[in-house]
């Protein structure tokens, strides 16, 4: 099986900017949860390091994510294709007395 990559990019981008777009309205909308929530998940105290979310921080935030999401799934089923022996078409069977 054949990936269309250009179309797995575009769907992991669309899908990680909508992500994106989650993650700062609930961090706009609840911050110290917010804060609470990352600080247990990656073990830490970042409650100092608590910001505001801006338009340009929640634009940057979800075309960074989108494109740098789309880059590596894009490249990442190029090099599925290239190392899995994928074809284009398969070869049909061939039928004796036919």
């Amino acid at each position: 099986m054949k990936l269309d990559s250009g179309a797995f990019a575009l769907a992991a981008g669309i899908v990680a900017a909508a992500l994106s777009a989650l993650c700062a309205a609930f961090v706009a909308l609840a911050p110290e949860t917010a804060t609470a929530l990352a600080s247990a998940v990656v073990h830490l105290d970042l409650t100092s390091l608590a910001r505001p979310v801006t338009p340009v921080s929640f634009l940057g935030g979800v075309v960074f994510w989108g494109a740098l999401t789309a880059i590596v799934f894009g490249t990442g089923a190029s090099l599925y294709n290239r190392f899995s022996g994928a074809r284009t078409a398969r070869a049909e069977p061939v039928h004796a007395g036919v």
